[in-house]
């Protein structure tokens, strides 16, 4: 049976991720800080609770569950828990924790899972990071958020280099409906670009995505990675991907 790995899946995208996967007959192997109690009694998740920011935990939470999932091989690893932070606030009103906070579960944690994942004699043949173009444009009001995403680009780019035989996808999920963005969507007045898209989220059809169809987009970009030629450590914003799909798949009906 084939398996994937997944963090972050009592909520949100992870969440959505897991359902796909198990409706699609893969064994699912999930963390997060809370219980997904919808997917606890399915026979083929396989969860443990972990606070990924307790860096020290992660490699044995991680052997075990490979242990009770008996896998003998990894098809994907989702590194897809985060954290915005607090609701925005100016550079210098953001304290030095709350600061470390953001790096350590949206950095950290992710290194600390994908070292603990690379070191088996399985290693997975896909990684998938759940990244963002604030990394790359960052608004006002979003420091820890942009920082944190900047440097998960740069450690995947290092991780794709000296690690040729995995592919590295770094996808760039826009604006989708999760307490993450919720957070983002918390602005006040002084921080215009946060409003200005919270007014496009709140008035556009289809303009926010929901965790379900961002979790058939991921998958349908990492079944055809080869085709989109999508390549490994770069980072890509998914509309821009699935918009190329949409156009092959008209292409293919007329």
């Amino acid at each position: 049976m084939k398996t994937v790995f997944i963090t972050g899946v009592s909520a949100g995208i992870g969440h959505a991720l897991a359902e796909l996967y198990l409706a699609r007959g893969f064994q699912v192997c999930g963390v997060s800080r809370r219980v997904a109690t919808d997917l606890a009694d399915h026979p083929n998740m396989i969860f443990a609770r972990c606070d990924l920011t307790r860096f020290d935990a992660i490699t044995g939470v991680v052997d075990s569950l490979f242990a009770r999932a008996g896998a003998a091989s990894l098809e994907a690893l989702f590194i897809n828990a985060g954290s915005f932070g607090p609701t925005p606030k100016l550079a210098t009103e953001t304290s030095i924790t709350e600061f470390h906070e953001v790096l350590n579960i949206n950095v950290s944690a992710a290194k600390s899972v994908l070292d603990a994942c690379l070191s088996r004699s399985a290693r997975p043949q896909c990684v998938a990071f759940s990244a963002s173009i604030s990394a790359i444009r960052p608004r006002p009001g979003m420091l820890s958020y942009s920082v944190s995403k900047a440097a998960l680009n740069a450690l995947v780019k290092s991780y794709a280099l000296e690690n040729p035989d995995i592919f590295f996808a770094v996808l760039g999920l826009c604006i989708v409906d999760t307490e993450l963005t919720r957070g983002a969507m918390r602005a006040d007045d002084r921080f215009d670009d946060l409003v200005a898209l919270r007014a496009r989220a709140t008035s556009i059809d289809g303009y926010l995505a929901t965790p379900d169809e961002r979790a058939r987009d991921l998958a349908a970009v990492l079944d055809r990675r080869v085709e989109l030629g999508l390549q490994s450590g770069q980072f890509k914003e998914i509309r821009e991907l699935t918009a190329m799909l949409d156009r092959r798949s008209s292409a293919e009906k007329v």
